[in-house]
């Protein structure tokens, strides 16, 4: 009889795994396959242009952001409820030298027209001699589904790249910034 119940213990077991993994497969392509979706490892080439590996690679999407939604609501129920409504958070961080961040820039400009020439909407633009910062958007009607958001700090020599797939509210991405400790988002309220 103990035999019969690992038996049974095993099958179960063995079901269940083989049902959750083609679901996860197809929910993080799900999510790769949104409009909103960009792929910051393919846009540009970010680790053949920076010729390295990302300082910061963040990459939170399906169970992973539920988790992190779950995991805020006591400290923030405003903040869970947010991120709840997203499906990914991407996040490639570089740290840069002056002469990268001058090259850089070039890089981030011709990213920024790829995306408004595949229907991204630009949003913000600073460009100054220690910042270059770019925001896009991509919509669905009057939703915003997708955000994009290029950021060069020559003085604290970091270039990141951020994208945030689902439904947005503009006035809170700053706080998912803080959440994913992305210095650089701005609140939009």
């Amino acid at each position: 009889m103990i035999k019969n119940n690992k038996l049974w213990l095993l099958a179960i077991l063995t079901i269940t795994l083989f049902s959750i993994v083609p679901n996860q497969a197809f929910a993080q392509q799900g999510v790769r396959s949104d409009p909103g979706f960009v792929d910051l490892d393919g846009v540009g080439g970010l680790n053949e242009f920076f010729n390295r590996d990302p300082k910061i690679d963040v990459s939170v999407e399906g169970a992973l952001m539920k988790l992190v939604a779950e995991a805020s609501r006591l400290e923030d129920p405003e903040l869970a409820n947010l991120l709840l409504k997203l499906k990914g958070v991407y996040v490639r961080g570089y740290e840069t030298s002056r002469s990268e961040s001058e090259r850089a820039r070039g890089h981030a400009n011709k990213i920024g027209q790829d995306l408004v020439d595949a229907g991204w909407s630009s949003v913000i633009r600073v460009r100054n001699e220690q910042e270059h910062f770019q925001m896009f958007a991509r919509y669905r009607g009057e939703t915003i589904i997708g955000m994009v958001v290029l950021s060069i700090d020559v003085g604290a020599h970091e270039t990141t790249f951020l994208n945030i797939v689902g439904n947005i509210d503009p006035g809170q991405i700053g706080r998912i910034g803080q959440k994913f400790n992305i210095g650089r988002v701005p609140n939009l309220d």
